[in-house]
């Protein structure tokens, strides 16, 4: 029953709404904003809560919360176009991208 602070470019509104509403939850919306940083500052003044990805910049005095049920994850691919030749940059990218850990 806290006021919900939204973020407009959340990759995630659906999805959530959709969480929510097999839960029958409703969200009562009080603000709506594409910078994350304002929607920081409002959760600071207790104007609300809101959801944001793990690795987002924060406030350092933002209290956060990891979501752990339900997991919230995404699928992420890498795409080239096939016989280009990669600059040192590109290059190097995927190496890392085919040798990281990602799922740690």
């Amino acid at each position: 029953q806290e006021p919900y602070l939204v973020r407009s470019n959340c990759e995630y509104t659906d999805y959530i709404g959709d969480l929510l509403a097999e839960k029958d939850v409703s969200l009562d919306v009080r603000y709506e904003s594409e910078r994350e940083d304002w929607i920081q500052s409002m959760i600071m003044t207790g104007m609300g809560c809101s959801l944001m990805p793990e690795y987002l910049p924060m406030h350092p005095n933002l209290r956060t919360r990891l979501i752990v049920n339900p997991e919230v994850t995404r699928q992420i691919e890498l795409v080239t176009v096939s016989g280009r030749r990669f600059s040192p940059a590109v290059a190097a990218f995927v190496r890392m991208a085919r040798t990281d850990e990602w799922s740690a």
